[in-house]
């Protein structure tokens, strides 16, 4: 098994850091411009890529406000089936926040496994953007 490990400090609280990981319109700012979010634990998030031709399925897990957000991919790339996303949101001083992003149970190093890694650390930056600025720019766009 292997994992992907990210983490990065951010100039907004809590409730902005997971606002970005758990709403569309957070996401939209960062990630995907196509997806909708699960409100509760159980329901299931879906990100939309290559003009909606791709399509990932997260079940949320796990959705403690302002600490954690857990999704199981339940569809999408073969290699990214039962991996796991693990966010925790630790509020650092004053208004800083320690996001850090585990993506586990990866079955090989290979394939997708290091561009993936790559692309995690791209999108950690436009999260923090969005979350300092207010502005963003998703890194996938389905047109």
């Amino acid at each position: 098994m292997a994992d992907i490990l990210h983490n990065i400090s951010i100039k907004a609280p809590p409730p902005t850091v997971f606002a970005a990981l758990t709403t569309c319109n957070g996401v939209q700012q960062w990630w995907t411009d196509q997806c909708d979010m699960a409100n509760r634990e159980g329901e299931r998030c879906h990100f939309w890529f290559d003009d909606g031709h791709t399509c990932f399925t997260m079940e949320a897990r796990k959705l403690l406000a302002n600490q954690r957000v857990f999704w199981q991919c339940s569809e999408g790339p073969s290699e990214w089936l039962n991996t796991d996303l693990w966010w925790e949101i630790t509020p650092q001083d004053r208004d800083w926040t320690l996001l850090d992003l585990k993506h586990m149970n990866w079955q090989s190093d290979e394939g997708m496994f290091p561009v993936c890694n790559t692309t995690w650390g791209a999108l950690m930056h436009r999260l923090k953007q969005y979350c300092e600025t207010g502005c963003g720019e998703p890194l996938f766009r389905n047109y």
